[in-house]
């Protein structure tokens, strides 16, 4: 009876935790960068996982954000410059974020080594 109860649990922590990795994963592909610290299964992340989701999400945005652009050229400029702006921001952060992975286990990465942004995001 015991065993069973245990064995319960179990699998409702497991049951659990998936979930709230699928939440995390949904905000990863929908490119909602922003986002991802409200996630616990995120701050459980090591720095270098919390990298490389940020970096996933990140990579999904541009993507989303370069097809808008292109529709955006032709129908009005003025709006394709605001977003050309954020696409470069977005790039200097996945710039950034690539070089956080190279630095992390070799034990350089600081919090004066990169924008408050972007440390905030991985801390």
């Amino acid at each position: 009876m015991e065993y069973e109860k245990r064995e319960k649990r179990a699998d409702e922590e497991y049951a659990g935790f998936s979930e709230k990795e699928l939440d995390l994963d949904i905000e990863i592909r929908a490119g909602e960068w922003q986002n991802l610290k409200k996630f616990k299964t995120y701050k459980r992340r090591s720095r270098q996982g919390k990298i490389i989701a940020t970096y996933q999400a990140i990579s999904n945005r541009l993507n989303q954000l370069v097809a808008l652009y292109y529709k955006f050229v032709a129908e009005n400029p003025k709006r394709a410059v605001k977003l050309l702006e954020e696409l470069k921001k977005l790039r200097f952060i996945q710039e950034i974020l690539l070089n956080c992975l190279v630095w992390e286990p070799k034990g350089e990465l600081t919090k004066n080594s990169v924008p408050k942004e972007v440390w905030e995001l991985i801390e």
